[in-house]
């Protein structure tokens, strides 16, 4: 499996991921998500969405509880595959410091992201 990053912006990142089935990637991105902490909490239309933490208690205590959630689009383009990773949250329920949290959660998790469908 060889994943390159095809875009990268603030928010999201894409993936461009061949040789491997679309069986075998949707594993790994579960078995990816599940050993970082993250839950499926929904799949609609093609978009999973992974959540770590519960919004109602980052409501309630603010930056004190992790909240985090993402969202991941994944096309078939043939013989390759086209995976979007994005931020889902703003982290605005926690405050300027939540906000910064979020960020730094989505950058740390897009790298281990690399670095996981790398191998």
């Amino acid at each position: 499996m060889q994943a390159t990053v095809s875009d990268f912006s603030k928010g999201s990142v894409t993936y461009n991921i061949t040789d491997t089935t679309q069986d075998e990637l949707e594993n790994k991105l579960n078995l990816f998500f599940t050993s970082e902490g993250y839950r499926l909490k929904d799949e609609k239309n093609g978009v999973k969405t992974y959540t770590i933490g519960k919004l109602i208690w980052r409501i309630l205590l603010g930056a004190f509880h992790k909240y985090y959630k993402q969202s991941v689009t994944l096309s078939n383009n043939g013989s390759s595959f086209t995976l979007t990773l994005q931020k889902a949250s703003s982290g605005f329920s926690g405050g300027i410091i939540g906000m910064t949290k979020a960020k730094k959660e989505f950058s740390r998790l897009s790298d281990a992201f690399k670095v996981y469908f790398s191998n």
